[in-house]
């Protein structure tokens, strides 16, 4: 589907001064929902002109954690920030948090059940060659896809 419906009562202006954002929007939701084989859509509010999206599927307002709505706000964050490197420490340091689910089967003593193997197979078919699209220079996105694999893909049995 990869939809992204506008909240009405949005005057075209506020619509013509987003459509890059939204264009990147698309963009990321396209290739996760390709990725992960997900057929989400979005819903797009925006508060002081500025877009914040939500899954049309998931509503849970004001929170909307850990799915690609949030994943999408943070990206659009990120773009308005892209002079500070320091975003890029988050954006591993929330792969990272991803990981740990994986990290803890890290252990002679726990078995790797089918619980392991789905987190690895769902971990492995969101991260393999990403990097936010729609914004980034080819040198970044090059160097997001070698730090994911050098960081994390790689220690994955």
């Amino acid at each position: 589907m990869n939809i992204i419906s506008i909240e009405k009562d949005v005057s075209q202006e506020t619509i013509d001064k987003n459509v890059e954002n939204l264009r990147i929007a698309q963009l990321n939701l396209s290739d996760f929902n390709e990725r992960m084989g997900k057929n989400y859509d979005l819903v797009c509010r925006f508060t002081k002109e500025n877009p914040r999206f939500f899954l049309k599927q998931e509503l849970r307002y004001p929170e909307n954690t850990n799915t690609i709505a949030s994943q999408i706000n943070w990206l659009l964050m990120w773009k308005r920030e892209i002079t500070d490197k320091t975003y890029l420490k988050i954006f591993f340091n929330d792969i990272a948090r991803e990981f740990e689910k994986i990290n803890r089967y890290n252990s002679p003593y726990i078995q790797k059940d089918k619980v392991y193997h789905k987190i690895v197979e769902d971990f492995k078919r969101k991260y393999t060659g990403y990097a936010p699209l729609g914004f980034l220079t080819k040198d970044d996105e090059n160097f997001i896809k070698e730090e994911i694999n050098k960081k994390f893909l790689q220690h994955i049995i």
